[in-house]
């Protein structure tokens, strides 16, 4: 009787089986994603379609659940400007959503297709105002931000980092802070 010492033919006539000492053969692994983008209408419901583009992404990629929300949220300010102060926003308008990954970083650019010239807002925003803080919470939650010119358009992008390093945990399990 065959001991598993050596491969047998499988019963089910689809070739040899792994007995311990002839390994199966491995599915290779997923290539970290790097990069990515996508093209948007310059319509608002745009917006909620680019967040769930960028979060399934996010979640290929490893993305902490923290740096995940803010991310979903860095992106629904940007994309929202670029609709609402550029010509992307126009009747057939577009906006262009990139995604650059790298351990412990994530960079989301927003490009719209208006001219490179758009203004940034400098003045505070107006306290009665609905609308005017969405650069403020861009500036609280991202790491980095700013404007870009590209051959392709303006934009603007934000970057979020994260520590990639184990957390230290006390004895009860509850990480250190």
């Amino acid at each position: 009787p065959n001991q598993g010492l050596s491969p047998r033919p499988d019963q089910a006539g689809d070739g040899l089986v792994s007995n311990g000492i002839v390994p199966m053969p491995r599915r290779p692994r997923r290539a970290p994603l790097g990069r990515c983008s996508f093209r948007f209408d310059g319509r608002p419901h745009s917006v909620k379609d680019a967040r769930a583009w960028l979060t399934a992404r996010m979640r290929i990629a490893g993305v902490p659940e923290e740096a995940a929300e803010n991310a979903v949220l860095l992106l629904s300010e940007l994309a929202t400007n670029s609709l609402a102060h550029s010509p992307s926003g126009a009747p057939g308008g577009t906006f262009t959503v990139r995604a650059f990954f790298s351990p412990g970083r994530l960079r989301i650019e927003v490009r719209d297709n208006g001219p490179a010239d758009f203004p940034l807002p400098t003045a505070p925003p107006n306290p009665e105002a609905e609308h005017g803080r969405g650069l403020l919470l861009v500036d609280a939650l991202a790491h980095h931000w700013g404007r870009f010119d590209s051959d392709h358009g303006p934009g603007m992008f934000a970057e979020l980092r994260w520590n990639t390093q184990p957390t230290p945990t006390t004895a009860t399990g509850h990480s250190k802070r």
